[in-house]
């Protein structure tokens, strides 16, 4: 369980890290549009490498990269509305609950009260931390959410549906094959109709993030095979202090609150960790 905890919480800082730089780029949906160039690349080369997962798998790998389509349209937009500390704690923060209760409504994976009550903390901590600052509106919070609604469902999904799949990687590779492809083609169409060019910049911090993306959501679901949904959910959600770091270093808004929400956050994960079953 150490090695599981241990390889969530860098594919946490790896998350927070490739947000990050599609933060920083010109044009936050040309960094995600080739973002999701690469790892449609990348997944392609795995399932070139590994073959493709089981048919019990695919319907859940087709599934989860429709909802990861949405998913990256809203980040995009999330990302060029808002702060990257409110907005990406605010999408992230609202997947745990949603996980808890989609992995013991479907997954039928019951948890214990310890588990249940870090999950709980955890969420908490989030929400302080994505208090809504006075000099942006209502869109960027409602698209923040509607991200995370995404979150909470691609998670689910893959979760259930790697548990098919002996080699995660195998099911990694189909899933960003798929994702990757439809989302940058539909970036690509978007920016001929809108005679617009990506700068080279963009591209750039696009690419790096890309690699990051692939890697750390791979690690994610090996994770899912050796650990409760909700747990390996609640635990990756901590990249959310990474990114508030990262939002004050970039000059964003930093408050006594984020640092007493990072430590909710912190305090939620060590009830997970500690929590026996």
């Amino acid at each position: 369980m150490l090695v599981v905890i241990a390889v969530v919480l860098g594919a946490a800082v790896g998350h927070a890290a490739w947000n990050a730089l599609a933060k920083l780029a010109p044009s936050p949906r040309d960094a995600v549009a080739t973002i999701n160039a690469v790892v449609a690349a990348i997944g392609i080369a795995s399932l070139v490498v590994v073959g493709p997962p089981p048919a019990a798998a695919i319907a859940f790998a087709v599934g989860s990269s429709a909802i990861h389509v949405a998913y990256n349209l809203l980040l995009g937009s999330s990302l060029a509305a808002g702060e990257l500390g409110q907005v990406y704690p605010l999408a992230r923060g609202s997947a745990p609950l949603l996980v808890a209760i989609g992995a013991l409504a479907i997954g039928h994976e019951p948890l214990t009260t310890f588990e249940l009550a870090g999950v709980v903390v955890v969420a908490g901590g989030i929400a302080l931390l994505a208090r809504p600052q006075r000099d942006h509106g209502l869109r960027a919070v409602l698209l923040a959410l509607a991200t995370g609604v995404t979150i909470a469902g691609y998670s689910l999904t893959d979760g259930l549906g790697v548990r098919h799949s002996p080699d995660p990687f195998a099911y990694a590779g189909l899933l960003f094959a798929l994702e990757g492809s439809v989302v940058a083609s539909v970036s690509a169409l978007a920016a001929r109709r809108a005679h617009t060019r990506p700068e080279v910049r963009s591209l750039g911090l696009g690419a790096a993030a890309g690699v990051l993306s692939y890697a750390t959501y791979a690690a994610v679901l090996w994770a899912q095979q050796r650990a409760p949904l909700a747990v390996v959910s609640a635990l990756r959600e901590t990249s959310v202090v990474i990114a508030a770091l990262a939002g004050a270093i970039m000059g964003e808004a930093r408050g006594r609150s984020r640092v007493v929400a990072a430590a909710i956050v912190a305090a939620g994960v060590a009830v997970i960790v500690l929590a026996p079953r």
